[in-house]
Parts: structure tokens; C-alpha cells; sequence
């Protein structure tokens, strides 16, 4: 094992050179995914090996290898193909969630063929330069006095089991039932925030502000902070917003970016400092304007940077619109799941507005197509050619010199032309009148929005969503007028979509490698009629730990139903096995395979179990990303055990109908 395990891992770091693979967190995940399966197969091969050795000393040790390895190989190859066939969905199916995660599948697949080739090939060489060293006859250590007694007593016990199948199998359904139940307890978010210490404080002043006005406000944040000791670093931006690598200039908008000491000298997590700032800074919020703290969401993702929640009200009219958003706003702020909720549209932009007679206009021969086209000329400007300077060329703009345009009066005495080519002022057709309007005019697929950003105020997003949607449902709409979701909430949304197809293909493609390998239906359809029940001790691992459902958690569960059908191939297949060269009933034949392999396959659950450890533990920053995924993967592989140790054996023997 110590040589088998280095090795997979150094071919498989060729094999990420090869494919361009970069050491992120995701390839990084990959490998603490796969070290916890990679000696799944030479785990199996060695044992068995060592069993046939036991069994019979005085043969070449060359040829127990040969024998043992092809014993097992068939096995091992079909269980390897299953688990790669889990995989695959997810280099087919669309969605951000496999896009996310293909790295990190494709770090799996290539570690679990690796160790396939390993397991067949080196590792019985080594096995006989070993296992050639030792005595032909040699007492057994304490340790295999007690698993041998341990294979007995499971031995017998299993076949008690067998003669209460009728009261084991519906009391293994009862699991699967509180399984179900206890899902809907959980919680459910895209991504979890990772405890990196960023926090970003970000201050709306009232439109019109000046950047002076809101450096002060920001100033005056930052003296409030600045002394905090778990503060690291902070960087202050006024008069402007970051869009991802770009900057946008906004007078009265400002951002603090906030970075916290590391994880190991603070005693706070990032979501709970930055619940204390707005608590601080509860009495410091400017007057018309609202400062808001968050945690920084992970950066790269696209749209992972917006709130939680995203209400979009869209239809034709502005005015409309803005009374909807302000009533949704209102229905999210009496809800207890919310914070920080806000209309991302500004109403009260100072402007003049042109209101044309268009009577007046029709009959001085003035059409309101050309007022508007000439406004914009005379006002914003026209570039009717360029200038060039060597390589580059810069617009000439004409436009009305900005010093002769400085109250309505002006703006009336503006010359248009008639189509008689007549000169005609302004105020002759329309007059200028001081309105407030929108700051700008957001589209999406050509239709108006306005949009109320809020974000939750705990971690089930999927539950606070649920309740968002029953309280806008009883809202009354105008005809033409819609509410849709964004932010994480859609992406959760799509995400949920994307993790049941992926689920149903990769049983799809197991099953259809099986039946291929089997060349049966009974033994495939009896695998996987198990796996559902290891998804009870996913529900109960994570119900227990408190972590909500996300999209790293279908890696833990694939990981589980690979484990599960290995498990079930290595024994029936080898109970058929004995069957067919004993002659002896399903019921001998499947405690005879139970007992024998007993020990390979809580080796390789328990080595599968302690390479998810680390990362369930989340002992390092940045494993907030893939606890949940570990988390699950632990929960489920606990309950694979009794399912693998107790109700596939009953499964067997039902299937085969004899006793």
C-alpha cells in the first residue's frame, strides 16, 4: 500500500500536466476524493492474495498472485467501470454545477483507472516479493485471531439474519422512510461561503450626493472599525462601485473592503463579524441612504457575487414597476429570513424632461422622431466623421457648447427644422418641465425589471426561498407584469436541476455497465435497490453536523453509491462463485462469500472513510467549500456497511427464491 499509493498519485499528477490541470480546490478535492477510493483495488488484491497464501502455503507464491488477482479482476473491473459510469453525467449534462466540478471529476476518473492498473499489475508484483520472504508456515498475529473470530461470529449472525429477512428488509425501509422525513429539515444553498475573513461594507447615499459627501460617511465607518484587533487590512473606495475587474463611477456609492486576521487567531467566523458590523454601524447609516455589510461570496463564479435573493419584477411600466418593487420589498422585510433588503432601482434621479404637443408639433410639419433625434445631437452630440492621429482616430463631436445650456430656458430656445426646412424653437412645439426619473432603465430579454436584492439571514436558502415564493404568490399582478428569482436562489434552483439528472444517468449508465458485465438484470437491479438506503445515513450524518444540501454534496453521494455497487460486486459475484462450484444453496453460498470477504470490504470503507476525514473535520481555511461533500460521503458509507453486511445478502437470497 505504501508503494501502490505514491505511485497512483505521482502517474496521475502526469496525467493533470497532460490535460492542463492546474492545483486548485477543486483538483485538490479531486485527489483528497480519490485517495480516500484509490487502494479500494489493491486493498481487495492484496487480501486476497494473502487469503489463498494462508490457505495454502507450500504453492509458488507466483502463481497464488496469478490466481488471486484474476480471481478478483473481474470484480474489480466491473466495479471500476461502474464508478466511473457515475461520473460521466457530468461531462454531459449543462449547468454551472458540472462546469464547477469537472476538474474534479476528471481528477477522480483518471486516479481510479490508475489504480485499477496498479492494483492488477504492480501490486501482485509486489505482493510476491513479500510474501516470497516469509515463512511457508507461520502462526497468525493476534490481530488475525480476531478477525478470524470476528468472520465467524459475523458469519453466523448473518445467517440468522437471512432466516428474519421478512422483519429485516421492512425494518432497513423504516430507515429509508426517516430518511425521507428528516430531508425536508435540511437546508439547502448553491455554495457555501468560505470563513476567508472578506468582508465588504458597501454605502448607498441618496442620489445626488457628492463623492466628497460619501467619503466622509465611509470615513466615519472606518473610525468606528479601524481599532477592531481581528481586523488585518482595509481598503476604502469612494465614489464608485468594483464590477469583478473593473471599477464604475457612481458619486454616491462607496465600498470598505474588510480583511480579518486568519482563521486560526480568531475565534469568529466571517458571517458571524460581519453580523456584529451591522450591528455596529446600525446608528451610522446616512440619512435617505443604507450601509450594508456582507461576506464576500466567492470570487470567479459568475453571478455567485450577487445577493442570495434576487426579486425581479418585470413588465412595460416604470411607474408600475416601482410601486411593485417597493410593495415586494416591503412583504421580504416583514419576513425573519431576510437582511439588508434593498430596491436596486434610484427613482429620484434629478432630470428635465421634453414634452412635446404633438398637435402643435404635426402642424408646423415638426415629426416627434426628429425633436428626439435632435435633442440628442445638439445636447449629447453627433460625431459626423473622425480625426486621425497616426494609428488611432478619435470621434469630433458637435454638440451646443455645455456654458450655453444652463437652465430650461436655454434648452427652449433650441432650433429644430421643419421638413420644409424651416427653422422652428422648441417652445414652440413642446415645453421643458424638472422631473425625477430612474438613474437607468435595466432590461432583460427586452422586457423592463426593477429588482429587490436582500440576503438571508441564516443558512437555509432553500427554505427562506419556499417562503418568499408562497408570500409573493398571494401579491395581486397587473396583466403583463412577472416576479422572478436570481442570485443564489437561481442558481441553487438550476442547481437542484442539474444534481437530479446527473443522479438519474449515472444510476442509468451503472446500471446499463452492470447488466453488460452481469449479462443479467437480477444482480444490477438487486445493487442498486440498496443504494437508497444509504442516502438515509447521508440525510442523518448531515442532519446531525447541520450543514445544509449544496451542490458539492452530490460528489459524496456518487462517491457512496461507487462504493455500494463494489461492495455488492465483489460479493455476489464471488457468492455465485461458490454456488456454482460447491453446488450449495443461495442462502450457503452468499454467508460463505459474506464471511471470506469481510475483511477486504471494511478495509476499503474504512480507508474511504478516513480520506474524507480531514475534510469533514474542516481543519484547514478553505474546507467550508467541500465539507459538506465529505460530510456526506462519511454519513452515507456508515450506512453502507449494515446495507452492504446484512441486506444485500437477504436480497440475494429473496432474489434467488430458495433457501
Amino acid at each position: 500500500m505504501l508503494i501502490a499509493l505514491p505511485l497512483t498519485l505521482v502517474i496521475n499528477f502526469g496525467l493533470m500536466t497532460l490535460a492542463g490541470f492546474s492545483l486548485n480546490m477543486f483538483s485538490l478535492g479531486g485527489l483528497v476524493v480519490a485517495i480516500g477510493v484509490v487502494l479500494d483495488n489493491s486493498v481487495v488484491v492484496v487480501e486476497n492474495i494473502t487469503r489463498l497464501k494462508r490457505a495454502d502455503p507450500g504453492r509458488d507464491v507466483r502463481e497464488t498472485a496469478v490466481y488471486a488477482t484474476g480471481e478478483v479482476g473481474p470484480a474489480l473491473i466491473a466495479a471500476t467501470l461502474s464508478f466511473l459510469a457515475l461520473f460521466v453525467p457530468f461531462l454531459i449534462v449543462p449547468g454551472l454545477a458540472s462546469l464547477l466540478f469537472r476538474e474534479l471529476i476528471l481528477v477522480i476518473a483518471g486516479i481510479v483507472v490508475v489504480s485499477l492498473l496498479v492494483a492488477v499489475t504492480v501490486t501482485p508484483m509486489l505482493a510476491t516479493l513479500f510474501l516470497d520472504k516469509t515463512p511457508e508456515k507461520q502462526p497468525p498475529g493476534r490481530f488475525e485471531r480476531f478477525f478470524e473470530r470476528l468472520a465467524e461470529g459475523y458469519g453466523r449472525l448473518l445467517d440468522r439474519v437471512i432466516g428474519m429477512r421478512w422483519v429485516v428488509i421492512p425494518a432497513f425501509l423504516l430507515v429509508l422512510a426517516a430518511g425521507i422525513l428528516l430531508a425536508g429539515r435540511l437546508g439547502g444553498e448553491f455554495l457555501p461561503l468560505m470563513d476567508d475573513g472578506r468582508i465588504m461594507i458597501r454605502v448607498n447615499m441618496p442620489t445626488g450626493a457628492s463623492v466628497a459627501e460619501t467619503d466622509r460617511r465611509l470615513a466615519k465607518i472606518e473610525a468606528r472599525i479601524a481599532e477592531d484587533p481581528l481586523i488585518e487590512s482595509m481598503f476604502t473606495f469612494s465614489g464608485g462601485r468594483v464590477m469583478g475587474i473593473t471599477t464604475r463611477e457612481i458619486a454616491n456609492r462607496g465600498e470598505i473592503y474588510i480583511q480579518m486576521v486568519p482563521r486560526r487567531d480568531r475565534d469568529v467566523t466571517t458571517g458571524e463579524y460581519a453580523s456584529d458590523i451591522r450591528r455596529r454601524i446600525r446608528d451610522l447609516q446616512p440619512p435617505g441612504g443604507r450601509a450594508m455589510a456582507r461576506q464576500v461570496p466567492i470570487r470567479g463564479i459568475p453571478g455567485i457575487r450577487a445577493a442570495d435573493v434576487i426579486v425581479k419584477v418585470r413588465g412595460p411600466d416604470m411607474e408600475t414597476l416601482s410601486a411593485l418593487a417597493e410593495e415586494t420589498s416591503g412583504v421580504i422585510r416583514q419576513m425573519d429570513d431576510f437582511r439588508s433588503v434593498r430596491v436596486d432601482m434610484d427613482l429620484t434621479q434629478p432630470e428635465y424632461q421634453v414634452i412635446v404637443d404633438r398637435t402643435r408639433a404635426a402642424e408646423m410639419g415638426v415629426p416627434v422622431a426628429d425633436v428626439a433625434r435632435s435633442l440628442r445631437s445638439l445636447i449629447t452630440g453627433a460625431v459626423p466623421t473622425q480625426f486621425r492621429e497616426g494609428e488611432r482616430y478619435y470621434d469630433i463631436r458637435v454638440l451646443v457648447p455645455e456654458d450655453r445650456l444652463t437652465e430650461p430656458r436655454d434648452v427652449e430656445n433650441l432650433v429644430l427644422t421643419t421638413r420644409d426646412g424651416k427653422p422652428v424653437r422648441l417652445r414652440d412645439i413642446a415645453r421643458v418641465v424638472p422631473e425625477t426619473g430612474p438613474v437607468e432603465i435595466m432590461r432583460e430579454d427586452q422586457v423592463r425589471q426593477i429588482t429587490v436584492d436582500a440576503d438571508i439571514d441564516h443558512d437555509d436558502l432553500a427554505g427562506a426561498v419556499s417562503r418568499l415564493e408562497a408570500s409573493l404568490a398571494d401579491m395581486d399582478l397587473p396583466d403583463g407584469y412577472t416576479f422572478d428569482l436570481g442570485g443564489s436562489a437561481e442558481m441553487m434552483i438550476d442547481m437542484k436541476a442539474a444534481v437530479f439528472a446527473v443522479l438519474a444517468f449515472s444510476l442509468f449508465f451503472s446500471f446499463v455497465v452492470l447488466t453488460v458485465q452481469f449479462n443479467s438484470l437480477k444482480l444490477p437491479l438487486l445493487i442498486l435497490g440498496s443504494v437508497p438506503v444509504c442516502f438515509a445515513g447521508v440525510v442523518f450524518l448531515m442532519l446531525l453536523a447541520g450543514l445544509p444540501l449544496g451542490a458539492t454534496v452530490i460528489i459524496g453521494v456518487l462517491v457512496v453509491v461507487a462504493a455500494t455497487v463494489s461492495d455488492g460486486v465483489l460479493l455476489l459475484t464471488y457468492a455465485g462463485e461458490i454456488r456454482d462450484r460447491e453446488n450449495v444453496s443461495p442462502r450457503q453460498a452468499v454467508v460463505s462469500a459474506a464471511r471470506i470477504r469481510l475483511r477486504p470490504r471494511m478495509m476499503t470503507t474504512m480507508t474511504t472513510i478516513m480520506g474524507f476525514l480531514p475534510l469533514a473535520l474542516n481543519l484547514t481555511g478553505g474546507g467550508e467549500m467541500l465539507q459538506p461533500m465529505a460530510v456526506a460521503a462519511i454519513g452515507g458509507l456508515l450506512m453502507e456497511i449494515p446495507v452492504a453486511l446484512f441486506l444485500m445478502p437477504c436480497l440475494y437470497v429473496i432474489a434467488n427464491r430458495m433457501r
